[in-house]
């Protein structure tokens, strides 16, 4: 019985190590879009993060890694000032909150531009009410 411990912790710890990002951006301008995604991918602290630019605005909804949780005022500071710096035509909304990534996966895939309007300022607004 001892035997099977170890191995069977080592394999639960090295899955759980996996570094794989994921990153899912709307269909708006190339340019930016690699703009976002190279900020987001170069950000060590997030481990997935998802963008939905609507006309002048940009969500930005990323999960941090689990390690990390009582940073995440600070990560969503930090990447807001990246974007910023970038592209400052957007109104930028970063968010750290699982709600709100949870929310930007069903806008990704919301293909009445109206509705994804709508969404996103009622998602701009449960952002400021955090508490």
């Amino acid at each position: 019985m001892k035997k099977l411990v170890f191995p069977i912790f080592l394999s639960v710890f090295l899955f759980g190590c996996n570094d794989e990002k994921t990153l899912e951006v709307n269909n708006a301008n190339g340019e930016e879009v690699k703009e976002v995604a190279a900020i987001i991918k170069n950000e060590d602290e997030i481990n997935s993060g998802r963008a939905i630019f609507v006309e002048d605005q940009l969500l930005v909804a990323v999960q941090a890694k689990p390690w990390l949780d009582y940073k995440k005022t600070k990560i969503e500071k930090n990447l807001k000032k990246k974007l910023e710096e970038i592209l400052p035509e957007y109104d930028i909304t970063v968010s750290s909150d699982y709600k709100l990534y949870w929310e930007a996966q069903k806008l990704l895939k919301e293909e009445d531009s109206e509705k994804v309007k709508e969404k996103l300022e009622k998602l701009k607004k449960l952002k400021k009410e955090e508490t």
